[in-house]
């Protein structure tokens, strides 16, 4: 839907702020070895072959901002989804018999519950989305199984239970994270949608803003893989700019389709109207202090400019 005038090349660069910038954004490496280790410590147990869930032949493979390389500041949780080698429950499988929804839980939660790293940690109930496991790292587990019909495990959708729905419902998260590597490619954005995703999700955070890491990147996935060019002090406000051109309800009324296109996510239950208004008209403000940054010919201002949006602790006046 977006259609933006392009903007000049910014005045000042920044480029080593903007260095500067991303080195506090970016997680720091013993973050990254902590969640690999946790990852691969509970993808042993789950898949073991002679496990307690070994009869579920389960496959384990992340999703989220640590799989898609998009966390800020710290890697605090992770997502781990264990597709068993069943259909929806209801549909006849392999085995002759069915599982439940409980009873798939219990049975992926077992090698868990049964090692005392994790005994005492491990938390879910009947309306619980995922098996969350409380470490210095949330973990978070989600069991999925194939869509009726399919043998082949990296073709999606997969399901996974929804309690609020009560109903098993279609999941991507392999698609999704696809196309989101495949926008961040040279030849479409030049590596820089990623990078977007981050900026936009530490402009969230600075504000405490009612909009998940997931709808920031169905809006960014959105927008023209033109706005993603040149430095950060040019597809920053780009960016900001064309979200800001367009009133916050003409864009909801249009909608916003997820990467793989199979729902909105400016819906009620997903990003409520009064959230996405508020997400919107702060939109409006840092789009108009980064275009005043990115055309202001003295050097201060445009600093002052850029730590109006960013916060002078990621942005200082001074950079060594």
């Amino acid at each position: 839907m977006a259609l933006c005038e392009d903007l000049p090349l910014a005045i000042h660069s920044f480029t080593q702020h903007f260095r500067y910038f991303f080195s506090r954004l970016n997680p720091r490496p013993t973050f990254e070895q902590v969640a690999s280790r946790e990852y691969n410590t509970i993808k042993g147990l789950i898949e073991s072959r002679n496990g307690l869930a070994a009869e579920l032949s389960p496959a384990c493979f992340l999703q989220g901002s640590y799989r898609q390389q998009t966390a800020i500041y710290t890697i605090n949780d992770i997502d781990i989804v264990v597709l068993c080698a069943l259909w929806q429950p209801g549909a006849a499988g392999g085995r002759g018999r069915t599982y439940e929804r409980d009873e798939i839980f219990d049975i992926i939660a077992a090698p868990l519950l049964n090692d005392g790293r994790y005994r005492q940690k491990v938390r879910y109930g009947p309306d619980s989305m995922c098996i969350k496991v409380e470490l210095g790292i949330k973990v978070e587990i989600l069991p999925v199984v194939y869509k009726s019909g399919n043998y082949d495990p990296q073709v999606e959708p997969f399901r996974l239970y929804r309690p609020e729905h009560q109903q098993w419902e279609d999941g991507y998260a392999r698609y999704h994270q696809a196309h989101l590597s495949q926008k961040n490619t040279p030849l479409r954005t030049g590596g820089n949608f990623i990078p977007a995703i981050k900026v936009l999700k530490h402009l969230r955070s600075r504000c405490a803003l009612d909009a998940v890491s997931f709808h920031i990147e169905c809006l960014l996935h959105s927008l023209p893989d033109g706005l993603f060019t040149g430095q950060p002090a040019d597809y920053i406000p780009a960016i900001l700019g064309c979200i800001a051109s367009i009133p916050a309800a003409t864009w909801y009324m249009a909608g916003c389709q997820t990467p793989c296109g199979e729902r909105n996510i400016f819906t009620p239950s997903e990003w409520a109207f009064e959230h996405w208004t508020q997400f919107h008209n702060i939109v409006k403000l840092w789009g108009e202090a980064a275009q005043l940054a990115n055309q202001a010919f003295d050097e201060a201002l445009a600093i002052k400019a850029w730590q109006t949006i960013l916060g002078s602790d990621f942005f200082p006046t001074r950079v060594s």
